[in-house]
């Protein structure tokens, strides 16, 4: 009887840890993409650590999503910038508790030529803010829930100023890149190259200016492939913590 009670022990200590082994997960990391937007990338690992498939999007700043088209004239709560041409951008946006303040763009020889300058009441740049994944991801939540939008000085919801709803935030939504740039097949070449690594190789970019990742030449050619690569790393290292 002993002997039996010890195989049955052992038996079930086996299913205990074969239970308790690494499985499948899926996981989602945040942080800057192309400079001023919030990238979002999901990956699926198998039991041995291998992406098995990935997908990226990518969310909207102020940049893009607060550009004021036809400011009332003498607006106060507006401030130029640029962001491929000059154009107006909402002074005030919302970001759950936080308030970001724009100032105008750097100019160079009477021309404005940055971008504007979003700062909350710590001082803290809207980019360097969304840099941490924990806000990053806030960030892509509250364009989804209503707490992201343009705002008045007092931090409520601009009347007449339109922000962005729903899937409007998002590059694949809104066919970023249009006629003139292929967005979406850069990300399915980054998504590609990601598939069968554990997001740990070398990457370079080629005599012919696509990025390789170990021995996988992606097909993706666009300058900030290292920021894409860096929101894989967090989203991989997310979905290990998940196994």
């Amino acid at each position: 009887m002993k002997k039996v009670f010890t195989v049955c022990a052992v038996l079930l200590l086996g299913l205990v840890l074969v239970s308790c082994g690494p499985k499948e997960a899926t996981a989602t990391g945040y942080g800057i993409a192309h400079k001023i937007y919030v990238g979002e990338v999901e990956v699926t690992i198998d039991k041995d650590g291998v992406v098995t498939a990935a997908s990226i999007e990518e969310y909207y700043l102020p940049y893009n999503a607060a550009v004021i088209a036809e400011p009332a004239e003498g607006a106060t709560d507006v401030v130029l910038g640029n962001s491929h041409g000059v154009k107006s951008f909402a002074k005030y946006f919302k970001v759950g508790d936080e308030l970001f303040t724009a100032v105008e763009g750097e100019r160079t020889e009477g021309e404005v030529t940055g971008m504007p300058v979003y700062t909350n009441a710590a001082g803290t740049d809207l980019l360097d803010w969304v840099a941490i994944e924990a806000n990053a991801k806030a960030y892509v939540e509250g364009t989804q829930d209503g707490t992201v939008f343009i705002a008045n000085a007092d931090g409520t919801k601009h009347a007449t100023y339109a922000t962005p709803e729903g899937d409007q935030w998002t590059k694949s939504a809104t066919g970023y890149g249009g006629d003139r740039w292929d967005w979406a097949g850069q990300m399915l070449a980054i998504e590609n190259a990601l598939i069968g690594t554990k997001v740990n190789g070398a990457y370079s970019q080629n005599d012919d200016s696509f990025w390789v990742v170990g021995d996988v030449v992606s097909g993706a050619t666009l300058v900030d492939f290292a920021q894409y690569f860096a929101v894989a790393e967090r989203a991989y290292a997310n979905a290990k913590a998940a196994q």
